[in-house]
């Protein structure tokens, strides 16, 4: 995929993020009128402080000018902090929104282009730093230049422009400074590192899912220099970003000493009296607090664009496939025939791999039971990944009742086929909740006939909440036949047409096995039935694949 620029990666977020512009510019104006009241509030302090000592002012009157520059001080921080936190609330739920819509018509391809963690990470971490963009970049960038233009026009009316001419050269530079010095560079050194961060995100996600294997072949010490390797990269690439911090802020010290001394003595040279150099003095040092936003944005800014281009490029990568134009209404079991199919994976960097299936053709007939049998890479999964149009053939077509499953939207054909994999797919929620994933319409009383099905409503029964009981991630608070049942108890419920076993009762003793099929059997009696398995010891028809073709069709009695 082509890089964006970053105007066109601005431009786009801009435009998602449109109903957040109103307070947003809310807040900016609050910013401005803070750092304004803070200046005055200095300058009032200093000078009036002296002309109540030396001129006879009110002291009644100074206070009264302190607590008053006080009070707009702390209601417009108030203010730019409130609308600005609605505005990062409101951004993160914009943004999301938006990533998930551009997402969920590619799912679950567009996670097999990618490296572990790369989407999850891109619709949390990523959203989370491009929301910083509005809670702490655009405010303070605009205040930035406005605060200072407002003070210098202030001073230069009240006590002429000579005084401030030299504080305003100073703080034009320092602007270009901030603006200019490194940023190229940290931005580049910022993307390197998060970047680098999501391979160690990954490498370690890789290590802790894939820790039996990393132990069984004796990699923990080649796993673990790998991490340290990313991990010092990372530290490199860091460091370069901050020196370019510590630059800026330097450059806002310098600037701060400058104005304060400049303006004292212009101040004095130009005859003021006690009371306006005071005044000038102190409005100096806390007029550097607006470009000082510029040097935090930029720090914010650098990690905000490089995550902002990679959920860009999440967001506009292409989709697998599209929605057909029919719906699909199955009141009986079809046939499925694959056709002449052939297809091949892409890896995250777009290459295309070796065939995962080459030139199969195979047909189950309507209520039928085909077990597709082979090695792990032989393309037995692939079979049921393309049935489910998680991608579509190369060549060849997949074909329900002779119509390409091409042909159907997307959602009435996944509708019309439950799958029962290895893997159990469960969320972190209630009974009830996980079962009524199939069919959301579905009574306490029908979720119950469903796990009196799988020999499973009596132990439901005996937990506290019932139907309510959270079973944790993945299941995790339920035994594993408890869960591999539950999973089954939401297929029966969806009463599908068609029935995907996916190596379901790989990791079930063979007892709790031969129970669940035969649930299976007695629930779902005439579905038609594609199993994918490593054996079998049970009746059907049996078809043997290797590196993606069909070896070996043979029958079963």
């Amino acid at each position: 995929m082509i890089e964006p620029s970053t105007r066109e990666v601005v431009k786009w977020l801009t435009g998602i993020t449109r109903p957040v512009h109103p307070p947003l510019y809310f807040s900016a104006v609050m910013r401005v009128i803070h750092l304004v009241a803070d200046m005055g509030l200095f300058a009032v302090a200093a000078g009036g402080m002296v002309a109540v000592v030396t001129s006879g002012w009110s002291v009644w009157a100074w206070l009264g000018w302190l607590v008053g520059l006080a009070l707009t001080q702390a209601v417009t921080f108030y203010l730019e902090q409130f609308s600005g936190h609605y505005v990062a609330f409101k951004a993160l739920e914009v943004l999301r929104t938006h990533a998930f819509s551009q997402l969920w018509p590619k799912a679950p391809a567009v996670v097999s282009h990618s490296r572990t963690g790369d989407v999850l990470t891109s619709l949390t971490r990523d959203v989370d730093r491009i929301e910083v963009v509005y809670a702490h970049t655009f405010a303070p960038v605009v205040a930035a230049f406005l605060a200072p233009l407002i003070a210098v026009v202030t001073g230069g009316v009240l006590y002429g422009w000579s005084v401030v001419a030299i504080p305003a050269a100073v703080l034009v530079v320092l602007i270009a400074v901030l603006l200019v010095v490194g940023t190229r560079s940290s931005l580049d050194a910022t993307h390197k590192v998060l970047r680098l961060r999501r391979e160690l995100a990954a490498h370690v996600t890789d290590s802790v899912f894939g820790a039996a294997e990393v132990v069984g072949y004796g990699r923990q010490h080649d796993r673990m220099v790998e991490m340290a390797h990313i991990d010092s990269q990372i530290a490199d690439s860091s460091a370069r970003a901050r020196r370019y911090v510590a630059v800026r802020r330097s450059a806002c010290v310098a600037a701060e000493i400058v104005i304060v001394v400049s303006v004292s003595l212009m101040a004095i040279h130009e005859g003021l009296s006690t009371v306006g150099v005071c005044a000038l003095a102190a409005a100096g040092l806390r007029i550097v607090e607006g470009p000082r936003g510029i040097e935090d944005a930029v720090g914010y800014l650098d990690h905000s664009l490089a995550s902002a281009r990679r959920l860009w490029q999440i967001s506009h990568a292409p989709t697998e496939v599209a929605d057909g134009p029919r719906e699909l209404h199955l009141d009986h079991s079809p046939v499925i025939e694959w056709r002449d199919v052939s297809f091949s994976y892409r890896d995250a960097d777009g290459t295309v791999l070796p065939p995962a299936v080459e030139g199969v053709s195979l047909r189950v007939p309507a209520g039928g039971h085909v077990i597709v049998m082979g090695a792990s890479g032989s393309g037995k999964t692939t079979l049921v990944n393309l049935l489910l149009r998680h991608y579509d053939p190369d060549c060849g077509q997949v074909l329900l009742d002779g119509e390409p499953v091409s042909s159907f939207t997307l959602d009435s054909l996944r509708r019309s086929i439950a799958v029962v994999s290895q893997r159990v797919e469960l969320l972190n929620a209630s009974i009830a909740d996980n079962l009524r994933l199939a069919v959301p319409g579905a009574t306490d009383e029908q979720l119950w006939g469903v796990l009196d099905e799988v020999g499973l409503a009596a132990e439901v029964r005996g937990m506290e909440q019932g139907l309510g009981t959270m079973i944790g991630p993945r299941g995790t608070r339920l035994s594993g036949g408890q869960a591999q049942r539950l999973t089954v108890a939401r297929a029966i419920l969806q009463r599908p047409s068609v029935l995907v076993l996916d190596e379901f009762t790989a990791s079930l003793d063979p007892r709790l096995a031969g129970e669940i099929r035969a649930n299976l059997a007695r629930c779902l009696p005439a579905v038609t039935v594609v199993e994918i398995s490593h054996g079998h010891d049970h009746g059907g028809e049996v078809v043997v694949m290797d590196k993606g073709r069909v070896v070996e069709p043979m029958s079963l009695g």
